[in-house]
């Protein structure tokens, strides 16, 4: 991609196009229902974030992380989501690139995210672009448990 993608805090008045991604079956079965539920816990949340991700003005994808703490000294990916119309494009996992690269975020090496075991796309996904799932089956919640670390003193 040429273009660079801009992370910008998820907004209320980002919430028309997002959701209307969800009239997508494949979205909505993955990550759906979306509702003004999940938006008003978007705006409260302080233990992580949703980020908008732009590409020349266009809402191109939908992040979600959840902040370390002094328990779990990792990033975690909550969700990811790219515009169907854009879907097989490489935004995904650009906006994977650049979301665990981000000098912000570097203090911290470990990434996680946790993928339900009906929606091993997700699996495959993560996979793609160098996660590794830490159990062979999924836990006892149905996740699969997902791992990426990063040597950021090396660029």
């Amino acid at each position: 991609m040429a273009d660079q993608l801009i992370f910008s805090l998820f907004e209320e008045k980002d919430f028309p196009e997002y959701r209307s991604w969800y009239e997508d079956a494949e979205l909505h079965t993955r990550l759906g229902p979306m509702d003004e539920d999940w938006l008003q816990h978007v705006l409260r949340e302080t233990d992580g974030c949703q980020y908008s991700v732009f590409r020349d003005g266009e809402l191109v994808a939908v992040v979600g992380i959840k902040y370390p703490t002094e328990k779990y000294r990792y990033y975690c990916i909550t969700d990811v989501a790219t515009k169907p119309s854009l879907r097989g494009q490489g935004i995904g996992s650009e906006v994977l690139k650049e979301l665990i690269s981000h000098p912000y975020l570097q203090k911290v090496h470990t990434w996680r995210s946790y993928v339900d075991k009906k929606n091993p796309k997700a699996k495959e996904f993560l996979e793609r672009n160098g996660w590794m799932c830490i159990k062979d089956t999924p836990d006892e919640d149905g996740m699969w448990v997902m791992l990426r670390e990063e040597d950021h003193t090396v660029r």
